[in-house]
């Protein structure tokens, strides 16, 4: 049986286009995950995806988010890339429905010297500081189930997926829905001022996403609390946690939005998060 069909029965009901065979590997057909999780609550199961229809189902969803909700046009029916493949995936699903609500993907250094913040940004002092790097991406959640206990649920599976591997940093790209750079110019700023930032590690946006923001005027006309608003509750989250934004905001075209490099150095866990989420965690 050939890798097509396979695909095709697993989902006879729905047209799966040309892109998808694009990024077809052996992994996505005998798909296991190398750090399995399962954590259950009492609205909310959260585990890590363990079969090639259950990445099909995930893929869809974060399809119907990234862009339909989005608005940007695109004639396909699934979000994936080439960095898919090499991730574990973490699935909340909601116990009276069955249904996906919320998806992250998990890419650690431990199995892979290449993530997807590189093709935004330059990290090559950070990726070769010491110590295990844990990127974090394709952060979805159905509107439906933006609420704490799904938020809540998600720091439940990352601090054990940090466990598991042993983690010293986490990071990833944190987006803003905006192209505006007088909004990017100020909430950047905004964030500067509270202490959200940080110039080590001298990460910036690789050329082709970088903002200029030398001639941008208009900044100031906003006040602190409408900018604050505009951080998303996940990305407020990891502030909270001890996390930072490094280096400017790059530009990304594809989604319509900005996006904000971010780490998070266990060794700076805020101590509230530490004795929620990463207990007996040894950076």
């Amino acid at each position: 049986m050939t890798a097509s069909y396979q695909i095709a029965c697993i989902n006879s009901d729905h047209k799966l286009h040309d892109e998808w065979m694009l990024y077809i590997s052996p992994r996505f057909l005998t798909y296991t995950p190398k750090h399995p999780l399962f954590i259950k609550t009492q609205n909310y199961t959260l585990k890590t995806a363990n079969h090639i229809s259950e990445l099909v189902e995930l893929f869809r969803m974060r399809h119907h988010i990234f862009f339909n909700e989005t608005g940007i046009t695109d004639d396909h029916n699934l979000d994936l890339d080439q960095f898919d493949s090499l991730c574990d995936h973490l699935v909340i699903r909601s116990n009276e429905t069955g249904e996906i609500c919320g998806t992250y993907r998990m890419l650690s250094s431990e199995h892979t010297s290449k993530f997807y913040s590189q093709g935004e940004f330059s990290l090559d002092t950070f990726l070769n500081a010491p110590g295990v790097k844990l990127e974090l991406g394709r952060a979805c959640i159905h509107p439906q189930h933006r609420n704490g206990a799904v938020i809540d649920l998600l720091w439940k599976g990352i601090g054990e997926y940090a466990k598991k591997t042993n983690a010293s940093y986490l990071f990833g790209c944190s987006s803003i829905m905006t192209v505006s750079p007088v909004m990017a110019k100020a909430i950047f700023k905004t964030m500067t001022n509270n202490q959200m930032t940080s110039e080590e590690f001298g990460i910036r946006p690789r050329s082709k996403y970088k903002m200029s923001f030398s001639k941008v005027t208009g900044e100031d006309l906003f006040e602190e609390k409408f900018l604050m608003g505009q951080i998303p509750s996940l990305l407020r989250s990891y502030i909270n946690a001890g996390a930072r934004v490094f280096g400017k905001p790059a530009l990304d075209k594809e989604f319509q939005c900005i996006d904000f490099f971010t780490i998070l150095n266990l060794k700076e866990l805020s101590s509230s998060y530490e004795k929620r989420y990463f207990k007996k965690l040894d950076t």
